[in-house]
């Protein structure tokens, strides 16, 4: 047989996870032929590409190792590991382990723990993949990849090699298949193939009947399953972890060995949450480790990611997105519930330093603003999910979601305040930063002298009143709960009375700070003046008062960053929002 070439095309054939899966396996295959590195992984209209640095000859082939390439699960005493296998996960000794951890953890929470406490709980530390084969297990994924994992390593090398290096030849093409080794497909690793045959209901088969196995390709379902333990990302959702929600990083252009150590590292972080607070975190962590861990604009004293380089590219040109695949709890079994892609942030490119610096600065911005919402509220909810909507968009459509969502977080923010709260402000900085970078068209108007005068007087109204009063500052100024709610209201509505709630708020704007004046109070800005009145009204002409009104709301209920701020970072409010705002004539 003459050379298999240089690329590998995994066909998108279940538009799932699945397809991710088997191309991260393939990859992860191939990657063991000796001096067969980089192993690139990306993204195209129909499928995903796998390439190599040289084209493959059948030698290589009869080089890779004669494995698996994944652990035996031992999933309960009766299972009986068969002779000659080496790799082994004992599920229920790991269970003991984790569970021992559990207790010991739990004890001495809030506690100030000895040494010899510190180095028993180190020493039982669940082992970094232990979600993995929790999955595994309670999917029932366990039956079928051992199944796999005995038949290859029951058959003779050369057999193996043989039949690798056929289904290499063929794929992408329909082929009756060249493995030996047989596979069910099973909805962890296929999650369409829990939904029915033709029907969502179907007459003449039921789901126990191995029916649908007659079109699963085996050399794609081994290759899922060594793709599972590399991209996989599992957590375990409701009052007792009864769910699952699996994510899973879309490769766009990216080495197996680099999207590998991500995943390792984002499956070590703390993320949690349900669904749109967990997408949510697990989409921006994933972009801060890309660039923290990059080569190029990566953190100092960090060890960057061999081949990893953003110059001139965003994350999501490396990792595109994150497959999501919810399994909820039906009693006595899981059924997929939903699946969907988060798009990672491509905000705007890195071409500097700073550039790095802004997109770290944002990045962690957004995620202390998500951790400050109770998913278990529902308005709190609705913001959940008014910026996962923000993630699934991209470019100008993405922009006009996050406005949507800034502009709602600022009455949350008013509203939470009150209650005693300490929640974290969106920045004008970061509000800015992305404008350009999104919307670059609409910088104009965040520019304009009158958009910036009538914000700030929003702003001052607003937020910031409302933390000045949280702060106990003395004479705070009168703060207007009505007045984004109104704003919000009267932009989206044809014909509304959004010019004349503007004139009015302006109106007694202008006339508190008089009064304020008069009283010899500390805190009195400028008065918003005829001539910044009219540059706004020029701008609600021009762009319309749902766009110029949103944009207001949005960046009104922003704060200013303090001076000491280089960029977006910081959770109290600014130096004009508390102490030092100038008294204007």
């Amino acid at each position: 047989m003459s050379e298999l070439g240089r690329t590998f095309m995994v066909p998108k054939a279940t538009g799932t996870h699945g397809d991710i899966l088997a191309a991260v396996g393939l990859a992860d295959l191939l990657r063991n032929i000796p001096r067969m590195r980089p192993v690139r992984v990306k993204e195209v209209a129909t499928g995903f590409l796998v390439e190599v640095p040289r084209s493959i000859t059948p030698d290589d082939i009869q080089q890779l190792p004669h494995s698996p390439g994944y652990a035996f699960l031992k999933a309960s005493e009766r299972v009986r590991v068969p002779p000659g296998v080496q790799s082994v996960f004992d599920y229920k000794v790991q269970k003991d382990r984790v569970d021992r951890y559990r207790q010991l953890a739990t004890l001495t929470r809030g506690k100030v723990i000895d040494a010899e406490t510190k180095a028993r709980l180190q020493e039982l530390q669940p082992p970094a993949d232990w979600r993995l084969w929790q999955a595994l297990n309670i999917l029932q994924g366990d039956e079928t990849s051992n199944r796999v994992h005995c038949a290859i390593l029951g058959m003779p090398a050369a057999q193996f090699h043989e039949e690798l290096l056929v289904e290499l030849s063929l794929l992408g093409r329909p082929h009756t298949p060249a493995v030996s080794w047989k596979a069910s497909t099973v909805q962890l690793f296929t999650p369409n193939a829990a939904k029915g045959y033709s029907r969502l209901k179907p007459d003449t088969t039921d789901r126990n009947d191995k029916t649908k196995d007659q079109w699963t390709d085996p050399f794609l379902e081994w290759l899922r399953y060594r793709g599972y333990f590399v991209a996989a990302l599992p957590y375990f959702q409701g009052s007792k972890g009864e769910d699952i929600r699996l994510l899973c990083p879309v490769p766009s252009d990216v080495s197996i060995d680099a999207l590998h150590a991500i995943t390792t590292e984002l499956r070590a972080g703390r993320i949690f949450g349900r669904s749109p607070k967990l997408d949510s975190l697990a989409a921006l962590e994933l972009a801060s480790l890309l660039i923290s861990k990059s080569g190029d604009f990566g953190d100092e004293g960090a060890e960057p990611i061999e081949g990893l380089e953003l110059a001139g590219k965003t994350p999501a040109e490396i990792i595109s997105g994150i497959a999501t695949t919810h399994y909820q709890s039906m009693g006595s079994s899981k059924a997929v519930a939903a699946m969907s892609v988060i798009a990672l942030p491509g905000w705007f490119p890195i071409d500097s330093g700073q550039d790095a610096r802004d997109w770290r600065n944002i990045l962690e911005e957004h995620r202390g603003v998500l951790r400050g919402l109770q998913d278990d509220h529902s308005d709190e909810i609705g913001l959940l999910i008014a910026y996962r909507r923000f993630l699934e968009q991209r470019s100008e459509a993405a922009f006009q979601r996050l406005v949507e969502f800034v502009e709602q977080y600022g009455s949350f923010l008013i509203r939470a305040r009150e209650q005693g709260r300490h929640v974290r402000a969106l920045t004008t900085t970061a509000f800015r930063r992305l404008t350009e970078g999104m919307a670059p068209h609409l910088t104009e108007i965040l520019r304009n002298d009158g958009f910036q005068a009538i914000a700030t007087a929003v702003r001052r109204a607003t937020v910031n009143a409302q933390a000045q009063k949280a702060m106990k500052v003395p004479d705070y100024r009168e703060i207007r709960y009505d007045l984004l709610p109104d704003l919000r209201r009267t932009r989206t509505v044809p014909g509304s009375d959004f010019v004349e709630i503007v004139s009015d708020f302006i109106a007694k704007y202008n006339v508190e700070n008089a009064r304020r004046r008069e009283l010899n109070k500390k805190f009195t800005p400028a008065n918003v003046t005829t001539e910044q009145i009219m540059d706004f009204m020029s701008l609600v002409e021009t762009y319309g008062s749902s766009l110029v009104g949103a944009l207001l709301c949005a960046y009104g209920s922003c704060r200013e960053p303090r001076d000491s701020e280089s960029t977006v970072l910081g959770d109290s409010e600014s130096s004009e929002d508390s102490t030092t705002e100038e008294i204007e004539g």
